[in-house]
């Protein structure tokens, strides 16, 4: 079996149909539905929710890397890629990210709750969740791949 390098790229947030998958393979994302034992560079975080989550160790800039410090965490469900994580403790740029996702996603839903600003995106593959906090610049942002997504 042919084992992926994994230099992820942020990342799958550029991994749509067309256009951004020629985007994801010059990052050299991992596919959505990508088997858990064909990835490299990662390291076991914890369960939950049947969701098996690895940090990434290294993340290329590319996508929101290039402009942001970022923490990467992919989540597997079913031993397949289902979730990627990213996490930004102190953007420098906020509404630069949400203009970069809105680029790739178009315009989102957007409400405050809590002191957050949700943002949500959604297409015939992903789930998008990006929420941040103005008073501390914090970013968190949840992509989830929909074939995937337990049926309730």
């Amino acid at each position: 079996m042919k084992k992926i390098v994994l230099l992820p790229a942020l990342l799958l947030m550029l991994l749509t149909v067309g256009v951004a998958t020629a985007q994801a393979e010059k990052c050299n994302a991992i596919p959505w539905g990508e088997a858990l034992s064909s990835v490299e560079e990662i390291e076991y975080s914890h369960t939950a929710g049947g969701i098996r989550y690895y940090l990434v160790k290294k993340v290329k800039a590319c996508g929101i890397s290039k402009i942001e410090d970022t923490r990467v965490t992919y989540g597997f469900r079913e031993n397949k890629l289902y979730t990627t994580i990213v996490e930004i403790e102190k953007a420098r740029d906020v509404k630069n990210v949400i203009a970069i996702l809105m680029d790739d996603y178009g315009l989102p839903d957007h409400k405050k709750s809590d002191g957050w600003d949700i943002y949500k995106w959604e297409n015939e593959n992903l789930k998008i969740k990006l929420k941040s906090q103005y008073s501390t610049d914090r970013i968190k942002i949840g992509m989830y791949y929909k074939p995937l997504i337990p049926k309730e």
